[in-house]
């Protein structure tokens, strides 16, 4: 009996030391404008090279599990410059957002009248 109680107890910490290294490195951090520190809602969080990913909210906040911590964040927003942020072993990155300028090289403009 003192045996099987023993055995069990061993199992059971054994398997608890399994489920606590497997656990997930959370990052979180706000996504704003360099141009006016404005938070930007809609900009896509992913772990580069993985499906894993996230939107930041209205307020521009965003919150990530990552598979460890040597991981790269890459941020990308319409109009705005991709970035591509390593962890570092960080769990809060705020992240300054800049304009991406291109210029068009021509415009065409058709009207059609009756």
């Amino acid at each position: 009996m003192k045996k099987t109680i023993m055995l069990f107890l061993i199992a059971f910490v054994f398997l608890n030391c399994i489920f606590i290294n497997a656990q997930e490195a959370e990052v979180t951090g706000r996504v704003t404008q360099a141009s006016d520190g404005e938070p930007l809602p809609g900009v896509t969080v992913v772990v580069s090279g993985t499906t894993i990913g996230t939107v930041t909210d209205i307020d521009g906040y965003y919150s990530i599990g990552l598979p460890d911590d040597t991981a790269v964040l890459v941020f990308s927003f319409v109009g705005m410059q991709t970035l591509e942020i390593p962890i570092e072993g960080r769990t809060t990155i705020d992240i300054e957002m800049e304009r991406e300028l291109e210029a068009l090289e021509e415009v065409i403009v058709v009207g059609f009248g009756t």
